[in-house]
């Protein structure tokens, strides 16, 4: 008991009591609620990717200790994690810093620690912008954890041991989508029932009207579809069976049909020569004449009133 005393008035920091929030300390009341629940948000996202902690402190003052001596102290303190980052800053001196875990002192040094402050936090600090110093600072910290660690920030585990995104969360999500579709339903019950009771009514009219069809044609009615009111010709999709085909009446009695009587006088005699074939295959004309004998008149003139010699014939047949 007298060591813990000696030693919380030698640093400040042990007698400092940590949040139960654990993740933001904040003895001055200069970080908003939104501010707060975003670090603790960031981090228990970061635990769960890699065992990474930002730990944000606002203390009122550091006193005659110095601010890495006592970020320091205060690490060790409260235990905090090796591959953790704890930010402590007091507004009303203007001074503070990071301090990191055994893991993270190889991988994250002082220069890179300067480099973040410069960059993300201390223009912010010094204007009395805490919030945006704050948010912007461990939004950079996580980012760089991503990086170094190759891990994605998003996915927290739930109570039974799954993640948020497929445990407790999603199925409060699910029934959050089903709460809105019946709050819809509710809110517009009586638009629903009118639009439901115009469709039933325009059913039925055309079940009545393809049942019509059929009756007037004295047709078994086949099944209905409502879908059948949308087609522009429902009913080509039955055929009634045609009917069967009369049998062609007997013939007279007396046998056979009439027959005209035939001429008696006899037919002209056909000119010997037989008929044409139809293709003229040899010479045309009006009947030449060949000479006797087969020969050809002297001199190699043709006979007079001879055709032309030619592959068809252009005349008559």
């Amino acid at each position: 008991m007298l060591l813990s005393l000696v030693l919380a008035a030698a640093l400040p920091c042990l007698a400092l009591e940590q949040d139960p929030d654990f993740y933001v300390t904040d003895e001055t009341g200069s970080l908003s609620r939104d501010t707060r629940e975003h670090v603790i948000e960031v981090n228990e996202q970061l635990e769960y990717a890699c065992g990474g902690q930002i730990v944000v402190v606002f203390i009122d003052y550091f006193g005659d200790v110095y601010a890495d001596e006592y970020a320091v102290g205060l690490f060790n303190d409260w235990s905090l994690s090796d591959m953790g980052m704890l930010l402590v800053v007091s507004p009303k001196e203007g001074r503070g810093g990071i301090t990191v875990g055994r893991d993270l002192t190889d991988r994250f040094s002082e220069e890179d620690i300067n480099k973040y402050l410069d960059r993300y936090f201390w223009d912010d600090f010094d204007d009395g912008k805490y919030d945006k110093a704050v948010t912007k600072l461990v939004d950079k910290l996580a980012d760089w954890f991503e990086d170094e660690f190759d891990v994605k920030l998003g996915e927290v585990p739930d109570s039974s041991g799954g993640s948020g995104s497929s445990g407790s969360a999603g199925w409060l999500a699910g029934l959050g989508i089903i709460g809105a579709v019946l709050g819809f339903i509710f809110r517009n019950i009586f638009i629903i029932l009118i639009f439901v009771i115009i469709i039933v009514a325009v059913i039925v009219s055309d079940r009545r009207r393809y049942r019509g069809y059929y009756m007037s044609m004295g047709m078994p009615m086949p099944p209905y579809r409502p879908w059948y009111m949308f087609s522009s010709r429902p009913y080509r999709s039955y055929r009634a069976p045609r009917p069967p085909r009369r049998p062609p009446p007997p013939p007279p009695s007396g046998g056979g049909g009439y027959r005209p009587p035939r001429s008696s006088s006899p037919r002209p005699p056909r000119p010997s020569g037989g008929r044409s074939g139809g293709t003229f295959g040899g010479r045309g004309g009006s009947g030449g004449f060949r000479p006797s004998g087969g020969s050809r008149p002297s001199g190699g003139s043709r006979p007079s009133g001879g055709g032309r010699s030619g592959g068809s014939f252009g005349g008559r047949r």
